[in-house]
């Protein structure tokens, strides 16, 4: 019976630990690029910390993204929706999202690995991980304004294998996803 409960308790490993990111690379011509910007009015410490800091299912929650799992391959820890997760952001971390889209009509799933949260740079980097429909890599950036105020900038590189994917389909939806993920955020900020 003890042998039985000590394989019941011994940690698994998620099915996402086996799974490797496809990140940027800048000497490579076929990548495409997005780009947005996000104001706001607090000091970039303020804005960093709610960055790095938020609930993964309250920075993926909207009409579209939706929290699946987030797993750390440092500690193999695994955090579900309904589980609040204060951990914070950092390296290692795999992200996985549910994407509705057309109303739900389609449902995908990606997943993205937290490759670097660097406060000297002002800089989360954030690569799509393989079976995904894209490769690439997302740059979230943060700045002080002279006003005291911050922008975060949001760069992403991406690229599909499929012309039409990549011109008219990524940009439409990614578009729509990250300011659904920046505008939790915001609301996070501000109390809401």
């Amino acid at each position: 019976m003890s042998s039985i409960l000590e394989e019941a308790m011994r940690p698994h490993a998620s099915p996402y630990s086996k799974l490797k990111c496809i990140c940027y690379q800048e000497s490579d011509p076929s990548y495409h690029q997005h780009f947005e910007k996000y104001h706001y009015d607090q000091p970039l410490d303020q804005i960093w910390e709610a960055y790095v800091s938020i609930d993964p299912a309250k920075a993926w929650a909207g009409t579209m993204i939706h929290f699946n799992q987030l797993y750390s391959r440092a500690s193999g820890e695994e955090v579900f929706p309904g589980q609040e997760y204060l951990g914070g952001m950092g390296v290692g971390q795999v992200i996985i999202l549910d994407l509705h889209v057309f109303r739900g009509a389609i449902k995908l799933i990606v997943g993205h690995e937290v490759m670097e949260v660097d406060r000297s740079k002002n800089l989360i980097r954030i690569c799509y991980l393989e079976n995904s429909k894209s490769q690439g890599s997302q740059f979230i950036r943060f700045k002080t304004l002279e006003n005291g105020k911050t922008e975060v900038s949001h760069e992403t590189f991406y690229r599909s294998g499929s012309w039409f994917r990549d011109r008219f389909i990524y940009p439409y939806f990614h578009t729509k996803a990250i300011n659904e993920f920046h505008g939790n955020v915001r609301r996070a900020i501000l109390g809401g």
